[in-house]
């Protein structure tokens, strides 16, 4: 039977109830569920390789600490590891209460849309507001509003997938969204990275705020959302204590995979994340070129992604999942190990297509898996949780990772700083691949 959209009436904004049977989901509905993800890809890996570290730069300058016989000089680098991993606190604490919430919201437009909308206004107006801060300090306030709008809307987003697609289907989905996910990044890169110079920085900002609103448009108009019928007996407060909380002993095989994935996700953002500085110090380059170089390699890096994107995803349903997660852990070890001995930009671009094949695998299967280990009726609170990993990543691999590459690069010449980077970045991939051990390939109602 067939769920149906109910009544006439909500035509502009569908819904169908809970209890209805989730139907196949065709080709224009899968794109269109997967969209927003097109339009959070643009927003924060653009923002976080081409824009937050100009804008760092223009608004900070160095501080030598005096602290006995240490005496550490806060860089650009640690600047922007300050200015992302406290912002990303937010995306920590609140997209998994969030989530949650929305699993419980009995909204007659549906339980996942109106913070959907809510929070791609929300980033719009941060996004004007960031083309005009003044200081360092007025920059972190944005961003961390920005991180609260993009995650009330993500929180919810994330729980569309397991509420409408039904299993036999996720590795397709899992594909879909992963590739819009490239799409993304490519896009970005092009627009962001290559064609707006550095001195137009607005434009690129701007850039960002219209795909956003697109995208946040298309899961709020076209999207079918989920109406709840059936009032929740917990209550709120514990709805979203319990939100932080995983039942590692009634879950142990998604509270492993978020081990893997947190992991695995720490070695990415910090190659991601220093990137173009890296092409800056590394090879002397201005900040034109730096921008247009990394834009080269994450358009290399992401191409890769999404060529095999889709195919793992498909695959993964014949063959498991884990295999491919563990095999893009492998793939991205020997990529970051590789880039140690990276030399001209020739050869960045090279080892960048090996870690664009580790991450198109991941991206595209790591998801899937996620949705079968967790209990559909908690959709957007576990998938929630998932973003903790994801997100402590971020917070995890600037705090680490940018103090060291200043500290190393103070006491060498050149931009050993970065090479160590790569080493530590190589280990955080094995270690990936070794968490995955315990978790079993199993499907939870």
């Amino acid at each position: 039977m067939a769920a149906t959209t109910i009544p006439a009436r909500r035509r502009f904004l569908p819904v169908v109830l809970d209890s209805a049977p989730r139907r196949r989901v065709g080709l224009r509905e899968m794109i269109l569920l997967s969209g927003l993800w097109f339009g959070i890809s643009y927003l924060w890996n653009p923002l976080a390789l081409f824009i937050l570290p100009g804008i760092v730069k223009d608004l900070t300058h160095p501080v030598t600490l005096h602290l006995g016989i240490l005496t550490p000089t806060l860089n650009k680098n640690t600047y922007l590891a300050v200015l992302e991993g406290l912002g990303t606190i937010f995306a920590v604490v609140w997209q998994p209460a969030i989530g949650a919430i929305s699993d419980r919201s009995m909204f007659a437009i549906g339980r996942r849309r109106p913070y959907i909308a809510v929070g791609a206004l929300g980033v719009v107006i941060c996004l004007s507001l960031m083309a005009i801060v003044p200081s360092f300090w007025m920059l972190f306030v944005v961003y961390s509003a920005l991180q609260l709008f993009s995650n009330t809307a993500q929180g919810p987003y994330q729980g569309m997938l397991p509420d409408q697609v039904p299993e036999d289907q996720r590795g397709q989905a899992s594909g879909y969204y992963g590739a819009l996910q490239m799409v993304g990044l490519v896009s970005a890169a092009v627009v962001i990275g290559i064609l707006v110079p550095s001195n137009l920085r607005w434009i690129s900002i701007m850039s960002i705020a219209l795909v956003i609103a697109v995208t946040g448009a298309m899961a709020v108009f076209g999207v079918r959302d989920v109406r709840t019928t059936r009032r929740s007996t917990e209550s709120l407060g514990r709805s979203i204590a319990l939100s932080f909380v995983l039942d590692v002993k009634r879950y142990p095989d998604f509270a492993w995979l978020m081990v893997s994935r947190l992991l695995f996700l720490i070695a990415l953002v910090g190659i991601q994340r220093f990137a173009l500085n890296f092409l800056q110090d590394a090879f002397r380059l201005s900040d034109d070129a730096a921008k247009r170089d990394t834009g080269y390699l994450i358009i290399i890096i992401v191409t890769v992604a999404a060529v095999v994107s889709l195919s793992a995803g498909y695959l993964s349903e014949r063959y498991g999942r884990k295999r491919f997660v563990a095999a893009a852990c492998l793939i991205g070890a020997l990529g970051a190990g590789l880039m140690i001995f990276a030399t001209t930009i020739p050869l960045v671009l090279i080892f960048g297509v090996i870690l664009g094949l580790g991450f198109g695998i991941f991206l595209s299967v790591d998801w899937a898996f996620a949705t079968d280990l967790i209990p559909k009726a908690e959709a957007g609170r576990y998938m929630g949780v998932s973003n903790i990993a994801t997100a402590s990543s971020g917070i995890l691999a600037g705090f680490l990772l940018g103090p060291i590459i200043d500290i190393v690069n103070k006491g060498t010449t050149g931009a050993a700083g970065y090479r160590v980077m790569f080493g530590i970045s190589a280990v955080f991939f094995l270690i990936a691949f070794f968490t995955l051990r315990p978790v079993r390939e199993i499907k939870v109602d």
